[in-house]
């Protein structure tokens, strides 16, 4: 699955203080820090995080599906301390061939976005998190980092630091997929050909043309979706696109629900379909 060395696994240590941003975890091969959107809590029953990822120069990390190659990035929230639940965004992610083979992540820098709900707003909070995440180029190294960061229920504010943050963290989320849009659109979902040489054929839409359409297809977890065919329309606002499916041995794809992206530059959304039996 990985059609990489995996080599390297490296612990590093926790990291935190009580400020707008922990310290940052630095590798060879990366940097990782969470950061916050605001200094204090100052009763709100939310609160806006970011854990931040830069790469070296030809290096990439992982979406939650990694594609071909790849290991999905994890976090554990479950150390932190008067938080009640906590809600993360994937921004889209970007295709990357590589001999032969397609990774699903991201280069050079992403941001992950997190809203945080507190148990007690008029408590301090403590957000710790451990990040499990790969980074790749010609080989692939797993790696481990824990980060924290403490806020206060009320203070004296030092806006500098956390309107920078707020500013990086929107930009971030304004590359998650967005699941009620309208800018894009799954029109038709449905399956055609023969068992073990099925293909999902979607039609989809756009408000103003498509550039470089591409789509994301998960599904049951010993089914795999092969490289999109795009077919554009004159006008470029519709496109057919045909997905092959790989099933495993002993398995056939039976209709299941599916999560689908569709990302085309910077607009992108997420969509729950289930294609109908023939």
């Amino acid at each position: 699955m990985l059609g990489v060395l995996l080599a390297l696994a490296l612990w590093l240590q926790p990291m935190g203080a009580r400020a707008a941003a922990s310290s940052w975890v630095t590798t060879e091969f990366s940097q990782l820090r969470l950061i916050s959107a605001q200094d204090f809590i100052s009763g709100r029953q939310s609160l806006s995080f970011g854990i931040q990822i830069r790469l070296e120069a030809g290096w990439k990390t992982y979406w939650r599906n990694p594609g071909d190659a790849g290991i999905p990035t994890f976090f554990d929230w479950s150390a932190s301390q008067n938080v009640e639940d906590v809600a993360l965004a994937w921004p889209a992610p970007k295709r990357i061939p590589f001999e032969g083979l397609d990774s699903f992540g991201y280069e050079e820098e992403v941001i992950f976005p997190a809203l945080v709900r507190l148990v007690d707003p008029s408590s301090p909070v403590r957000i710790d998190v451990k990040v499990a995440y790969a980074v790749c180029k010609h080989i692939c190294v797993p790696l481990e980092a824990h980060v924290t960061l403490e806020l206060l229920a009320v203070g004296t504010a030092q806006e500098t630091a956390t309107t920078a943050h707020r500013s990086l963290i929107q930009r971030f989320e304004s590359r998650v997929p967005d699941r009620n849009g309208t800018q894009l659109d799954i029109i038709e979902a449905r399956v055609g050909g023969r068992t073990g040489r099925q293909v999902l054929h979607l039609t989809v839409g756009a408000e103003e043309s498509f550039h470089h359409p591409d789509v994301f297809v998960e599904g049951p977890a010993d089914v795999i979706f092969g490289r999109p065919k795009v077919a554009l329309a004159e006008d470029r606002r519709r496109a057919v696109v045909g997905i092959p499916i790989d099933e495993a041995e002993d398995v056939t794809y039976g209709y299941e629900p599916l999560t689908i992206t569709l990302v085309d530059g910077d607009r992108s959304i997420e969509r729950e379909v289930t294609p109908p039996r023939n």
